[in-house]
């Protein structure tokens, strides 16, 4: 008895074993095997260049950006941030003559750095010559605003601050006119004393980062005493809303798309060492091209089940350095003038629009996977041949203009897995 047990758990796990180890399709159920044939396809052509998008938009962004850093691919990369000032009802103090100044201070907390290394950081902070205007829409290369003098500047090791809140002394002349300001004292308004602050990059870009700040973190504080009661307080001054913007600008001229200066005008791989670009902040984007795709058709009838494209970037532009890839590309449809529209599945719910970048244990590769399903099937099923292809960048609304991450992606020429679209269809015969 124990030995037919024996025989009939064996042929169960048999049977399991070989279940587990063929592949099915979804629906193959349904599939009529005489009139109809599975093919799938992952050599076809993907033609890659950079492009230059039009300014984007930084005002009132959730993060202040400053710094910067050199990056061998992309040139020099630099960040500065302007800001007005707002009591918001809270920078206030009784008129008291008890009351002491001590104190100024610009206050920050980090969240965010570009490349992240421990390094010496130099951020300098310059007093603005006008207000920000609130009517005016800034973008990241908007003009900087003038300024006056440098009225502070800060030299701090990224290892200690990372995650942490750190001050920037400000003068006491400016301290004491700000004291008057909180006491109510001769009718000042706060923008006749401080028209706006600018912090911006000191000294060389080597070796440096884009720092990141929370706006709403960055405060100045009035640090004060009262001298009979000896007791300390202090006073905040936060950001105004629609009174910031980052600049972020990159000088490209040492670099492989030194020739990539015009809006909207793609430069391809094959002139930018088989290479193309994403540069978050500055507007750098890749556009992607699949000239064989409806060489599937062949005058058959098909259905697509399935369609993804795998971008590998260049491991050597990450590998051993501290500017790493972004961790989410996404997926835009250009306009005929190759700007920015709406997302191509922005109403759907299977294809997602951000796309995470994975990492192979094995091999260290990352590894980007686009699914391009309704995609690539309604351009198979169109008549027209003018279809625009895909951009590739990092989002485009608020978060997205507060990081200057970028990725480095070769073309077919350079290397075959760096852009493979994979095409699963069947025919109908």
């Amino acid at each position: 008895m124990r030995n037919l047990t024996d025989l009939l758990l064996f042929t169960f796990l048999a049977i399991c074993v070989a279940a587990c180890q063929q592949s099915t399709i979804i629906g193959e159920d349904l599939i009529d095997e005489d009139n109809t044939q599975v093919q799938e396809i992952d050599s076809l052509s993907v033609e890659s260049a950079s492009l230059l998008l039009d300014s984007m938009y930084t005002t009132d962004g959730t993060r202040l950006l400053a710094g910067a850093y050199h990056d061998p691919y992309l040139g020099n990369i630099n960040a500065q941030c302007f800001f007005n000032a707002d009591t918001l009802g809270q920078f206030s103090l009784d008129d008291d003559d008890n009351l002491r100044f001590d104190s100024l201070s610009l206050s920050l907390r980090q969240d965010y750095e570009y490349p992240a290394t421990d390094h010496l950081q130099r951020l300098a902070v310059y007093i603005l010559e006008t207000a920000l205007d609130d009517e005016t829409f800034y973008f990241n290369d908007s003009p900087a605003p003038g300024t006056l003098n440098k009225i502070g500047s800060a030299r701090f090791n990224t290892r200690t601050t990372r995650s942490k809140r750190f001050n920037v002394r400000l003068p006491d002349a400016l301290g004491q006119s700000l004291f008057k300001v909180a006491k109510g004292q001769d009718d000042l308004l706060l923008e006749n004393v401080l028209k706006g602050i600018a912090l911006v990059q000191e000294g060389d870009n080597e070796g440096q980062s884009v720092m990141g700040f929370p706006s709403d973190s960055v405060q100045i504080r009035l640090y004060y005493h009262n001298q009979k009661t000896d007791e300390a307080g202090q006073v905040k001054l936060s950001l105004k809303p629609g009174r910031r913007f980052n600049r972020i600008t990159s000088d490209r001229g040492n670099t492989a798309i030194s020739e990539l200066t015009q809006q909207g005008i793609p430069l391809p791989s094959a002139q930018s060492k088989h290479e193309t670009y994403i540069q978050a902040g500055v507007g750098i984007c890749t556009k992607l091209d699949f000239p064989t795709l409806r060489s599937i058709r062949q005058n058959r009838k098909i259905s697509v089940n399935l369609a993804y494209l795998d971008i590998q970037p260049l491991k050597t532009s990450y590998q051993g350095s501290d500017l790493s890839p972004l961790e989410n590309i996404y997926v835009y449809s250009p306009t005929h003038k190759n700007t920015l529209a709406e997302t191509y599945w922005s109403s759907s719910d299977i294809n997602p629009v951000s796309v995470r970048r994975t990492v192979d244990p094995l091999t260290g590769n990352s590894n980007f996977r686009i699914y391009l399903t309704d995609y690539v099937h309604d351009i198979l099923h169109q008549d027209a041949d003018d279809y625009e292809g895909i951009l590739l960048y990092a989002p485009v609304f608020s978060t997205g203009l507060n990081e200057v991450g970028r990725l480095v992606v070769p073309n077919q020429s350079l290397s075959r897995e760096a852009l493979k679209l994979h095409v699963i269809f069947t025919v109908i015969k």
